[in-house]
């Protein structure tokens, strides 16, 4: 019997020492995942991080000029229209040429009659095209005599392109009654692409 009782105590120091062996097995086993969870958020932290360092944000849309020709134009206006009127953007620093006059003005200064067949065009930005040619329409009697006055009281030599063949004394009286009547700054430049004296008494 004391055999017995000597063998009871070895066995369960033995038993006490496996039970050891296992718990501290199971207790890594348990801590791996966290190792390995911890050490994938600080590379996602890292990662992030770089991106934003070295990626410098988000893209940016790159701004550039678009050509095209005439049909292009007028299939994607045909387009636009039906897709609900959606406009495209105005290029402010673009200029159009809007008329204002075409008619026949009297100038009796020389002591005979001409009748001048005048064409005037405004230059101004595409973001006043709307409001000038406005201002035309609504004030168009207004223009047109102003521009008959300035014709009949010119030196027809300067009307007829003889000592100004550019015509720069007209353009800068009809300038200043268009910056009157439209308003300043919405005219840039005027135009006159046909100014044609016929004598009318011969």
């Amino acid at each position: 019997m004391s055999e017995k009782a000597e063998k009871r105590p070895e066995a369960a120091p033995a038993a006490g020492a496996a039970d050891k062996k296992a718990a501290k097995g199971g207790g890594l086993m348990t801590k791996l995942p966290v190792l390995v969870g911890g050490v994938m958020i600080i590379e996602a932290v890292v990662l992030f991080a770089g991106f934003k360092f070295l990626g410098g944000g988000a893209p940016r849309a790159a701004s550039g000029a678009e050509l095209s020709s005439g049909s292009e134009e007028k299939g994607k206006e045909g387009k636009e229209g039906e897709a609900g009127g959606a406009t495209a953007p105005v290029d402010k620093k673009a200029q159009v040429e809007v008329p204002v006059v075409d008619f026949r003005s009297p100038n009796k200064q020389s002591g005979h009659t001409y009748l001048y067949d005048v064409s005037i065009v405004a230059v101004t930005k595409a973001q006043f095209e709307e409001q000038v040619k406005k201002k035309i329409t609504d004030r168009g009697a207004l223009i047109r005599d102003r521009v008959r006055t300035i014709i009949a009281q010119s030196d027809p030599e300067k009307l007829g392109g003889g000592s100004e063949p550019g015509l720069e004394t007209l353009r800068r009286q009809v300038k200043y009654q268009l910056d009157e009547i439209v308003g300043e700054g919405m005219i840039d430049e005027v135009l006159v692409p046909k100014c044609i004296p016929f004598r009318t008494d011969f």
